[in-house]
């Protein structure tokens, strides 16, 4: 609130019933405005709270890449390379505000909200036939090394996002290697080993 910055939705907490829907069809409400630029944002990203991004290598690989009609993030399944196949994972992908305005005008994504929420989106994107502009970020996104899987590999620098950091351990492994922590003044509120 002091910010401006946390969207709290007029939903129940849920992850398969149309919890997606609800935070990206209620974007354009929220944030289209007269008195600013069109669009108020060229993209928009839903991701888990599970998941670090560098944010800076994030807004580096997007650089190059088309402000319409795209849909960014880490295919689905680990093995695919292929963006057109299926869809982006949950740990974090990203549309583009035409995207965002397309979800909350078409019947598809209204008529479709129950199932696993990062399939079902991808269902949407190709039953409406959008997202023309897809980009895999694969592997710069992946999940944290352990336990290693096909959809892991170790740290490195040209990371934007780890996802899986289910535990104190492995967030603090993953913001050390990044240096996060390294400049963080002493303090009685926090520990970090």
């Amino acid at each position: 609130m002091r910010y401006d910055d946390i969207i709290i939705l007029d939903c129940k907490e849920n992850m398969n019933k149309g919890k997606t829907y609800t935070y990206f069809s209620s974007l354009p409400e929220m944030l289209n405005d007269t008195d600013r630029p069109y669009p108020p944002y060229h993209y928009v990203m839903k991701t888990d709270d599970d998941t670090y991004f560098r944010l800076d290598n994030l807004v580096e690989s997007l650089k190059p890449l088309p402000r319409e009609d795209l849909y960014y993030g880490y295919v689905i399944p680990c093995r695919s390379m292929d963006p057109f196949v299926h869809y982006m994972s949950g740990m974090g992908y990203m549309i583009s505000w035409d995207i965002v305005e397309w979800i909350r005008e078409s019947p598809i994504p209204k008529n479709h909200l129950e199932g696993p929420e990062d399939k079902v989106f991808g269902d949407w994107i190709r039953e409406g036939h959008r997202a023309k502009n897809r980009y895999n970020a694969k592997w710069s996104m992946y999940n944290f090394p352990e336990p290693p899987t096909q959809c892991t590999h170790e740290l490195w620098p040209d990371t934007i996002a780890v996802h899986l950091l289910k535990n104190q351990e492995k967030w603090i492994q993953t913001l050390t290697y990044f240096n996060v922590t390294s400049n963080l003044k002493p303090s009685k509120l926090y520990h970090i080993p």
